[in-house]
């Protein structure tokens, strides 16, 4: 016998808004970016949302650090803070092992559970990323997909028949919130010696093997080499990486600098004549900002940037090449895509996330 799948609700404006008491709703972050996506969100719910990140625990990083401890020691504390003050909705975002435990926690002490970013697939199960995406949709009440692609994912893995929202993703208005004035733009790149749609900006942060970090970093002093200044922001872990692998000492020409300010990043990739990433968040930045934008390094979990605003860069691929030609092209490029919306949404995602939360306040509903 087939089942039936009950179609996602598309929803196009928030529903009205029950009240809600103050800090009912536990808003999970477990990454530093996730603050910049789900301002938005908390911004919608206002006084009613309250932001829980446990402290990291020593215990478990003497011990090595290893994932199961994190979780498990990371679920303890989620546990003991639910039922300290236990909320009325717990909203998670990402795919840390701090969402994990903080979704386990609360569906163990039946407290519902809302899933931003639900249906995210980047299509490598061997990665703790993805694998937790797979575990936070299960164990979500009320799933919040940024696409239909996404829902297509939820549908494929048998998730069709629970509460599916496409609400658009929060990028789009978080890039719009913080991006800052044009002049404002403009004097960061003159801090930085750079011109309007003269430069490339690059992220590896998600690149783990030195031998690919190497070998894509030498395609981008390609770039350099025919005149166009590569600048390349880097936390810690990825300066070490760059370091090991040679790429800071062998004369390649690129500008590696410290990890950027949100702000701040938003205005290079605003003006950039090209972006190069490995990141899936820098992709929906793109389409907001549009920019064109090469994928590099592993498999994308937002196709639907490459759509239009890019495309993927595999192992044998030529960046330096690709990359120049997208370079000759570029003010033709870049006047095309001024036109095109952004396939995350229409910059509404977070009053729409908030009114799913506010839905399953209002009827305490579970699974």
């Amino acid at each position: 016998m087939t089942a039936t799948l009950r179609r996602p609700t598309v929803h196009t404006a928030p529903t009205p808004a029950p009240a809600l008491r103050p800090g009912g709703v536990a808003a999970v972050l477990g990454a530093r970016p996730e603050v910049f996506k789900l301002a938005p969100v908390l911004g919608a719910l206002g006084d009613a949302a309250r932001v829980v990140r446990p402290a990291r625990d020593e215990s478990a990083a003497v011990a090595g650090d290893v994932r199961g401890c994190r979780i498990a020691v990371a679920l303890e504390g989620m546990r003991r803070a639910f039922a300290a003050d236990r909320p009325d909705a717990v909203l998670v975002p990402g795919a840390s092992d701090t969402a994990v435990a903080a979704a386990l926690a609360a569906g163990a002490q039946g407290i519902p559970v809302v899933r931003v970013d639900a249906g995210l697939r980047g299509h490598e199960p061997h990665r703790a990323e993805e694998q937790n995406r797979v575990v936070l949709d299960r164990a979500a009440d009320v799933l919040c997909a940024a696409t239909p692609g996404d829902v297509g994912n939820l549908e494929a893995e048998g998730l069709g028949d629970r509460d599916v929202r496409v609400t658009g993703t929060t990028a789009v208005e978080a890039v719009r919130h913080r991006l800052g004035s044009e002049p404002g733009r403009l004097a960061v790149l003159r801090d930085r010696g750079l011109r309007p749609d003269d430069y490339v900006l690059a992220t590896l942060g998600h690149v783990d093997d030195e031998e690919a970090l190497f070998s894509l970093a030498n395609q981008l002093a390609g770039v350099v080499d025919a005149g166009h200044p590569v600048v390349l922001p880097a936390d810690p872990r990825t300066k070490a990486a760059l370091a090991r692998a040679g790429a800071l000492s062998c004369g390649m020409g690129l500008r590696v600098v410290d990890r950027l300010w949100h702000s701040e990043f938003l205005a290079l990739a605003r003006h950039a004549a090209l972006l190069v990433t490995d990141s899936d968040a820098v992709l929906e930045e793109a389409t907001v900002l549009k920019r064109p934008v090469l994928a590099v390094g592993r498999q994308t979990a937002r196709p639907e940037a490459l759509r239009d605003f890019g495309v993927p860069v595999g192992p044998g691929d030529d960046l330096t090449d690709l990359a120049l030609d997208w370079l000759a092209d570029g003010d033709d490029r870049r006047a095309a895509l001024a036109a095109l919306p952004s396939p995350f949404g229409d910059g509404r995602g977070g009053r729409r996330i908030a009114a799913a939360v506010r839905d399953v306040v209002r009827t305490g509903a579970r699974r």
